[in-house]
């Protein structure tokens, strides 16, 4: 059946891949965040199969959509226009989408152009920007996408500076955490050295949190290593320049939850440094102090 002709889903729908015998896909056509659209789901069994064959241009044929309408596709979280430069993507093996599958977004049968216009106008010819027409609805959707971004940009400066702190603080807990010198063991009492290692596993459990916090600012999902730089590209072709485009629905959930995301990760940085600063260099120099001044009393009775 012609894609244009099938009705919207109601339930998640077989599809059978023809070029590869045994390909049952799973997929929900036109749904109501976007109803010319297509989504298809990959099994992961099904893709440990068939996966390094599986592309793109076969699903298309397998539900009847014609390539040349195809106006982008959303893989990983990433959005892909279709042009001249995306093009092999379409015939190369398809990446394990994950959970949540392949968006193909398409053209409204009014408004069908092909996806390759410099190959069929020339050579010469510049490649349109396709868009879609920007409603009320769109303008407000765009405008909330680009206050979710204002308020990401903001955080991560907040991130930046936790991220500072935590780099002194780990310093700090590094350089103390050491074994007593040979003055500090033989001045100190039994119950001084039960709680230096007291104090010693605190410094070690906070440095253990501190460089996890670390790890997620520089490499985490919300660095530029993570999810960052889907949502920078986002805003810098679309929300910038007030472009509507597929899917913002979608984006505008993802950008909320990545605001949400770098929001706990702030919180999580804070409180680290907070419990790194009482529990691990304040109780420690506390224990310190005290066998310090036992060290003086006893080198002064020499």
């Amino acid at each position: 059946m012609n894609f244009l002709e099938r009705p919207p889903s109601t339930a998640w729908e077989p599809i059978p891949v023809p070029e590869l015998p045994g390909c049952v896909l799973w997929g929900w056509f036109k749904p109501q965040i976007d109803p010319t659209g297509f989504v298809v789901n990959v099994p992961e069994e099904v893709y440990q199969q068939f996966g390094h064959a599986l592309t793109l241009h076969a699903i298309l044929k397998s539900v009847g959509i014609d390539p040349s309408h195809l106006q982008a596709w959303t893989i990983q979280g990433i959005l892909y226009k279709a042009d001249i430069q995306t093009s092999r993507l379409l015939d190369e093996p398809l990446p394990f989408p994950g959970p949540q599958g392949v968006h193909f977004h398409i053209y409204p049968p009014t408004a069908f152009a092909p996806i390759f216009p410099a190959v069929i106008a020339g050579a010469n010819s510049p490649i349109p920007t396709s868009s879609v027409p920007t409603t009320g609805n769109d303008r407000f959707t765009l405008d909330a996408i680009d206050a979710e971004w204002q308020t990401i940009i903001t955080i991560e400066r907040q991130l930046e500076s936790a991220r500072r702190k935590l780099g002194d603080i780990q310093g700090q807990l590094g350089s103390l955490n050491r074994d007593l010198g040979s003055d500090e063991r033989l001045f100190s009492s039994a119950h001084d050295k039960k709680e230096w290692e007291d104090a010693r596993r605190f410094l070690r459990d906070n440095l253990a949190q501190v460089g996890r916090y670390i790890r997620a600012h520089d490499i985490g999902v919300t660095s530029t290593a993570g999810n960052r730089k889907h949502f920078e590209e986002i805003h810098e072709r679309f929300i910038e320049p007030k472009i509507a485009f597929p899917g913002m629905e979608q984006e505008q959930h993802a950008f909320e939850q990545h605001r949400k995301t770098t929001q706990t990760l702030l919180l999580q940085m804070q409180t680290a440094h907070a419990a790194a600063a009482r529990d691990g260099v304040q109780r420690a120099r506390s224990v310190l102090t005290r066998i310090a001044a036992k060290v003086q009393i006893g080198r002064n009775k020499r």
